[in-house]
């Protein structure tokens, strides 16, 4: 037991179980390895050391590359620190662990159902995910806000993970697009034997979020074949915390909203009996709340001998996720009313008003096989993997309202359609060393790489496209959103790793790509070490690196429909885009330095501190046009009359999207419906940021021992600062519009925490274990305009003296901040027996929240504007909105 201890501890810093090790390798490892120097034992003949034999599979070609000589900066998480926290999937696990990792907690419509985590505040995107070593392939669900769609980690069962390799530099030049900001690599159990079982509860003090979780692996197989599978079902409800009170305030002082806002009067009128009757009232609201999800997971790991010379292998993955969440409540009179033509009776369909739901049935699948092998003293291996994810899209609990309004028909669930992305990746790799007189071999690896992407939309039934389409979600039309699309590319690598002198490490690498749809890129890099003694290294990496846009980025297109507002999303390559200037998407491009420095001064300490700068060029972002009018803070005049050519501009793109009625409230027989066209925005994917990134990472453990046992300590922070270099301006054709708002690019560099700081200390005596863990937010805020949703009025300035207000550019704003936050989490472990482990524990068991939205301006839109986004939290929190979690788990391993 104490050696999985030690090899948690080593996993956290430099520490790497290696491709092919497992936790029960590194015990032995620890435990008997002849390279090691003495040990001293302790009671229960168990030697305790930091200075274990390990090897690393990521950031280098070279073979057997101990990990206390890596020149690129990695850090592990064992298998034992992933189940730490009882976190409700693996990209929390991971992100409790590593303090660059940030994961979402909360996601707007379909972004809610595939919640993505980066590295260094950079997009998901900018991260690769691997799996054995291979590229995983991609969820087909993009997030229409930040562009996301990267691989969901969610399908990967925690059962089935030996351990995960975080590799935090720049890696585009050994692995391609993507790797910009670092690179995620599982590493799968190879067990032929034995196997665990282990399942947990865990649900919020404030009410919500139960979540039952079960697990297995089991292996078979002899010390010649091997074939691990893992399995894991998740079953998680939603938790109601924002939006809790929406329209309570409004309901309750009705006269005051009709006093302050008269325009408001008359629908008020007609629907405060029925939100009032409503059964959830006043929690009629539930928007940016996480979903219910049931979700199960399989995988399996093999592998087989079949001469000296040659190994047979395989791995890959099934999954399935259901998933619903609930969108913002539309009030009885939203409907905008059935009349009779034989009585002229007006009726609603739901005249206790409705919440609709966004809901998915998803499944994901991958496998992937190979052969590798010596041939002549090269070392080579030769493989193949295919991966989909996939879809269907409903909306239920609504209605359409044009169906609604032409015959008084709707129905109340819909099917809107699908997504979908494969990925199809082929590479052979070689590697050979070469004595060359120097102090040791030089490494030559060399290897070349064909994927082919997909990705399509199809279309929903008629009547959820059919006018205005669903409430909440329309269906995917087949005349301007469906299809299907692809790409391929080539690539060719190589990779030399020498010693100039024994202390001296090099390693150069370079890879060259060629896109079917955008062309090639070259990029390549530089990585040395300096031992200068046994206790202290110096490290460093120069490189550039690339992404290409995905082809969910490129060819998404749908409309996003709120209470009172649509927003469209164009392909950039289409004819509603060219109309606004803008075309295909370019791959973006990066150039990333890092500076390390290792400390191991005495037993059972180690330290290492990274800094890092990544500048990238082109980042692709999603730009947001809202059509302007009198009094909006979408007036681009700035006179209070609404800019007829930017207008124009917008509206020939909407119909060249396919809504031929335009966009203007007042022309008849438009797609969009009247209450949705108060507020119009059209949004698109684009080139337009060059950014760059900066910080440090430091990491330290240390292992004290005690007559009563020992206690691990554990020290690992992050610090991050993100800088808009540039923003390039909107086509012409828009008037001079910009791109990216100066608040919006204030807020891409302060809408995440600035630093993150990991405190832990482990109590191991006897059977029991205490792990006590206190995590560090730092601050961050977003500014906000201090306009109304409604008809865009400035708040008054008895409300304004209460903010934090800030003038950009001539215009107001105020700050919505997140202080620092400081939460801390307890865990007990009892092992009885040595195949049984029962753990009790909480996260934040101090209940802490985040700050709330300020009262004044929260309570002003709240009783006076019937406010539709009335979260009373900031939306973008890193530790989500929940309060305190308590869990138990059981593992049992034979």
């Amino acid at each position: 037991m104490k050696a999985d201890r030690l090899a948690d501890s080593v996993c956290r810093g430099l520490g790497k179980a290696g491709h092919g090790y497992g936790l029960t390798t590194l015990t032995l490892l620890l435990a008997g390895a002849p390279a090691l120097p003495a040990l001293a034992e302790e009671p229960g003949g168990e030697a305790k050391t930091l200075d274990a034999i390990t090897v690393i599979s990521t950031g280098t070609r070279k073979a057997n590359m101990a990990v206390t000589d890596s020149p690129a900066p990695i850090q592990l998480v064992s298998a034992e620190m992933l189940k730490q926290s009882a976190a409700p999937d693996l990209i929390n696990a991971i992100a409790n662990q590593v303090p660059s990792y940030n994961a979402n907690q909360t996601g707007s419509d379909m972004a809610s159902q595939t919640l993505t985590a980066s590295l260094r505040n950079l997009s998901p995107n900018h991260t690769l995910v691997l799996v054995n070593g291979k590229r995983r392939h991609i969820t087909s669900n993009v997030n229409t806000t930040t562009g996301a769609a990267s691989a969901d980690l969610s399908f990967i069962p925690a059962a089935a993970i030996d351990h995960v390799e975080v590799l935090t530099d720049g890696a585009a030049a050994l692995y391609g697009s993507d790797a910009i900001a670092g690179v995620i690599n599982i590493i799968l159990k190879k067990n032929h034997e034995g196997g665990e079982v282990d399942a947990g509860y865990a649900g919020y003090k404030d009410g919500g979020g139960g979540t039952d979780s079960w697990g297995a692996n089991i292996g078979f197989g002899s010390d010649a074949a091997y074939f691990s599978l893992s399995a894991e079902v998740e079953n998680r409800k939603t938790v109601y915390r924002l939006g809790s009170y929406s329209y309570a305030d409004c309901v309750a002082n009705y006269a005051d909203c009709s006093a302050v806002n008269p325009s408001m009067a008359g629908f008020l009128a007609n629907d405060v009996q029925g939100m009032t009757l409503n059964g959830r009232f006043p929690n009629v609201n539930a928007w940016l709340n996480p979903p219910e999800v049931h979700r199960k997971a399989l995988f399996f790991n093999s592998g087989a001998v079949l001469s000296d010379t040659l190994e047979l292998y395989a791995f890959g993955s099934y999954g399935k996720k259901t998933a619903q969440s609930e969108e913002n409540y539309r009030r009885p009179s939203q409907d905008g009313g059935y009349v009779d033509p034989a009585t002229g009776e007006v009726s609603h369909k739901y005249p206790l008003g409705f919440n609709p739901s966004e809901a998915s049935d998803e499944v994901d699948y991958e496998l992937t096989a190979g052969l590798k092998g010596v041939l002549a003293d090269w070392s080579w291996d030769f493989s193949s993997s295919y991966g989909k994810n996939k879809m269907d899209v409903y909306t239920l609990n609504s209605m359409n309202f044009s169906l609604w309004q032409d015959n008084g028909y709707s129905p109340e669930d819909f099917y809107d359609g699908s997504f979908w992305a494969s990925q199809w990746t082929t590479n052979f790799n070689a590697t050979h060393d070469f004595d060359v007189g120097l102090s040791q071999p030089l490494t030559f690896n060399a290897g070349v790489e064909y994927r082919r992407d997909q990705y399509g939309i199809d279309p929903g039934d008629p009547t959820s496209y059919y006018g205005a389409g669903a409430s909440s979600f329309p269906g995917y039309n087949p005349l301007y959103n469906t299809g299907s699309y692809s790409r391929h590319s080539y690539a060719a690598y190589a990779d030399v790793v020498f010693n100039p002198t024994e202390q001296w490490l090099l390693d150069v690498a370079g890879r060259y790509e060629d896109y079917s749809d955008f062309g090639s890129k070259l990029v390549g890099k530089l990585t040395t070490r300096f031992d200068f003694s046994d206790t202290f290294a110096v490290r460093g990496t120069a490189s550039t690196g690339f992404r290409a846009p995905t082809l969910q980025e490129g060819y998404y297109s749908a409309v996003q429909v709120g209470p009172t507002s649509a927003t469209p999303t164009l392909q950039p390559n289409s004819a509603a885009a060219a109309a606004l200037g803008f075309g295909s998407l370019k791959p973006e491009t990066s150039i990333n330095y890092s500076l390390g420095f290792v400390f191991r001064p005495m037993p059972n300490f180690d330290s290492t501190l990274d800094f890092y700068r990544i500048t990238i060029s082109d980042r692709i972002g999603v730009g947001t046009f809202e059509y302007s009018k009198a009094g909006k803070p979408g007036d681009t005049n700035g006179d209070g009359t609404p800019d007829a050519a930017y207008n124009a501009a917008l509206g020939q793109a909407l119909v060249n999207f396919g809504y031929l009625g335009g966009i203007d409230p007042a022309t008849p027989g438009g797609s969009l419906d009247a209450t949705a066209r108060q507020n119009i925005s059209v949004a698109i994917f684009n080139n337009a940021l060059k950014t760059r990134s900066s910080g440090v990472d430091w990491v330290t453990n240390y292992i004290t021992e005690f007559d009563w046992g020992s206690i691990d300590w554990m020290l690992a922070a992050n610090y991050n600062k993100t800088e808009v270099l540039s923003a390039k301006p909107a086509p012409d054709v828009l008037g001079g519009a910009t791109m990216y708002s100066a608040a919006t690019l204030i807020n891409l560099e302060n809408n995440a925490p600035k630093y993150r700081v990991n405190l832990g200390a482990t109590f191991n005596v006897g059977k029991f274990s205490l792990r006590v863990t206190e995590a560090v937010y730092g601050p961050q805020y977003q500014l906000v305009a201090p306009y109304d949703d409604w008809n865009g009025d400035i708040f008054p300035d008895s409300v304004l003296r209460q903010l934090d207000v800030v003038d950009v550019n001539g215009a107001p704003y105020y700050k919505q901040k997140i202080g620092t936050m400081a939460l801390t989490n307890v865990e007990l472990t009892f092992r009885p027996t040595e195949q049984l482990t029962v753990s009790v524990g909480g996260d934040n068991v101090f209940n802490t929240y985040p700050d709330k939205i300020p009262a004044a301006a929260y309570d002003y839109l709240e009783k006076n504007y019937l406010s539709y986004y009335n979260s009373p939290y900031l939306t973008g929190s890193p530790v989500g909105y929940f309060g305190a979690r308590y869990y138990a788990k059981l593992t049992y391993r034979f």
